[in-house]
């Protein structure tokens, strides 16, 4: 967001504009990524598309570093215009949306491995811990962003973040070699399926008595697996779990909603503080404060809660808080003046809501999500999961996004007074995705007994 909102190498002022357009630009790059993860999955397994996916990601960074660096020491260099933009904008721009479109892809498939290896007791007991220790490296992340911007500039900042991701990696494959090792590798479930369907094709091919053009027939099958072919099968896989078409609606309402608050958040911010370093600071602080506020949520606050209310009467409760806030950032719309007075007051009111919908998705959201996998199968855990982590949550923002650019440029540039009004809409409908999802969830014995069924046919 600092490099978005940079005067010297991203948009500067005209960031409230282009942002929402940076969004939009996400979905298909994420759709490309997803396919050709489903392709590594199938051909690969688990612990080698997590491997080649993060590489990738890496190598971006570390491009995108090493690009930022160059242009801040060589002005001229970043002004080169190509199509009317100079050559810097350009960069950013690949940067932010390849950053907006990879990170879902790399931490849902870590989160799958922990799903496949916990049954949903251990889950409940677990996963908040999990989730705040990633909150505790969070905020210290974000509390330093503005220091170590003084010191490595921002094209060092990608340096450091691929650094980080590199770590992952190496811990991630050391999980994987682990679980081979102990006897609970996530790949054996999907093992078990291709050696089934291999033998009931061999069968077939017996009772069809045509070896030579069966075996051409099964060869040319795998090339095969199109784009279309994979949709297919994304489709019917949620055909036959309901519960992850509910899951992927709650996930389409609720970045809708993140989608309109953080346009809220960069136009504010931008009109109201202009210097680089204090804008990335504020960005820091407020990622900091929702990271801290999540961290105690998730150690104090939601093991409590996971062991003693269902799963299904939390996704009941959390909209509730951000529908709350909606409600309030819409006093100044129809009572002006009521809690607005200035450029710095309506700053902190869209930042207060902004904070609200990410300390719910860091803290509680994420977690209930992911219990929501751990009964399921491996396609349900590991592809079902990827369409929703990548392609839900880019298309929920990638078309709110498209939305919010339509209204910028009929506006003439023009934040409008209807965003609030939106996003009050959104929180409404965010609600109701969540009482429908609700709905499908079992209860914690129904899940225990799912997982041990699975478990059973896995040995």
């Amino acid at each position: 967001m600092a490099l978005f909102t940079s005067s010297s190498l991203g948009f500067g002022s005209s960031s409230g504009g282009y942002y929402p357009l940076a969004m939009a630009c996400a979905s298909p790059l994420s759709m490309f990524l997803l396919l050709s993860y489903t392709r590594q999955l199938d051909r690969k397994g688990p612990r080698r598309a997590l491997r080649s996916t993060t590489l990738l990601c890496i190598s971006a960074l570390t491009i995108s570093g090493i690009a930022m660096a160059t242009m801040q020491h060589n002005e001229l260099l970043g002004n080169i215009k190509i199509l009317s933009l100079p050559i810097s904008q350009i960069i950013v721009w690949a940067s932010f949306v390849f950053q907006n479109s990879y990170a879902h892809l790399l931490y849902a498939q870590q989160w799958s491995f922990l799903g496949s290896i916990f049954t949903p007791t251990e889950a409940g007991k677990y996963y908040s811990y999990v989730a705040g220790l990633s909150s505790i490296v969070s905020m210290i992340a974000g509390t330093s962003v503005s220091r170590l911007v003084e010191w490595i500039g921002l094209g060092g900042l990608l340096g450091l973040a691929a650094a980080s991701l590199t770590a992952t990696l190496l811990l991630a494959d050391w999980a994987y070699s682990t679980a081979e090792k102990h006897g609970f590798d996530p790949s054996r479930e999907i093992q078990k399926q291709k050696k089934s369907k291999t033998e009931s094709k061999l069968q077939v091919d017996k009772q069809a008595q045509s070896t030579s053009q069966s075996t051409d027939a099964s060869t040319e099958e795998k090339p095969n697996k199109t784009l279309l072919h994979q949709i297919r099968e994304g489709i019917s896989l949620f055909r036959r779990v309901p519960t992850l078409g509910a899951l992927f609606f709650e996930t389409l309402c609720f970045q809708s909603l993140s989608t309109i608050l953080s346009t809220c958040f960069v136009m504010e911010l931008n009109s109201s503080v202009p210097n680089d370093n204090e804008r990335a600071s504020w960005t820091g602080n407020l990622y900091a404060t929702s990271n801290g506020l999540s961290t105690i949520f998730q150690f104090f606050l939601l093991p409590v809660l996971t062991q003693r209310m269902e799963p299904k009467h939390l996704w009941r409760l959390m909209p509730l808080l951000p529908l709350i806030c909606g409600i309030v950032r819409m006093i100044p719309s129809l009572f002006p003046g009521a809690l607005v007075s200035s450029s710095s007051s309506a700053l902190y009111l869209v930042a207060i809501s902004l904070l609200t919908a990410k300390t719910m998705d860091y803290s509680l959201r994420n977690v209930l999500a992911e219990l929501v996998y751990v009964p399921l199968d491996f396609e349900s855990r590991y592809v079902g999961k990827e369409i929703i982590a990548v392609f839900a949550n880019r298309f929920g923002k990638s078309g709110m996004a498209l939305i919010l650019s339509g209204l910028n440029f009929i506006r003439g540039g023009s934040s409008g007074g209807g965003l609030s009004g939106l996003a009050l809409a959104i929180s409404f409908g965010w609600w109701g995705s969540a009482l429908s999802l609700s709905s499908l969830i079992p209860s914690k014995q129904e899940a225990e007994r799912m997982v041990a069924e699975r478990d059973r046919k896995e040995d």
